[in-house]
């Protein structure tokens, strides 16, 4: 996996990297979720499938660096409602998407409470970067800003 970029300040906190399959150095993959809950020690990364119990991630949510949030086909919605779940819970981590995502959803994505992407082109990547710094400011709460616009205004 080739990151092209890592800068997590206040005015960009996204994460973006380009997967790469012939890349000759392991990505450390995260464990499923099953494998996650089996394993003695926990690894402080995660992967959560759509519709997936993630119960058990709730008391452990201080202690996980990164969860990915899969999405088989960019149709499925549900990697949605997870990220927004966690983020609600009080989950401060990384959440990345991986897979089947548009660049039509990227907006949303970050919205629910995603802050990395995983990408199969550094063109898209580009792309994503450029639509998520073009709109800063939304009417309606989010996970990122839980108080809509009209409620953030001064008096």
């Amino acid at each position: 996996m080739q990151h092209l970029t890592n800068t997590a300040t206040h005015a960009d906190p996204y994460h973006f990297s380009v997967f790469d399959p012939s890349a000759t150095e392991p990505h450390a993959a995260a464990p499923n979720l099953t494998d996650w809950i089996a394993a003695d020690i926990k690894p402080t990364r995660v992967t959560v499938a759509p519709g997936e119990d993630f119960s058990a991630l709730l008391t452990q949510l201080h202690k996980l660096q990164v969860i990915e949030i899969q999405f088989p086909v960019f149709t499925d919605g549900r990697g949605f409602s997870t990220a927004r779940e966690l983020r609600e819970r009080g989950y401060t981590g990384t959440l990345q998407a991986t897979g089947a995502f548009i660049l039509d959803q990227i907006e949303y994505l970050s919205r629910c409470g995603f802050n990395a992407f995983e990408f199969q082109s550094e063109h898209h990547a580009k792309v994503a970067q450029l639509r998520l710094a073009h709109c800063q400011e939304v009417y309606q709460g989010d996970a990122r800003q839980p108080l809509p616009l009209f409620r953030r205004r001064p008096n």
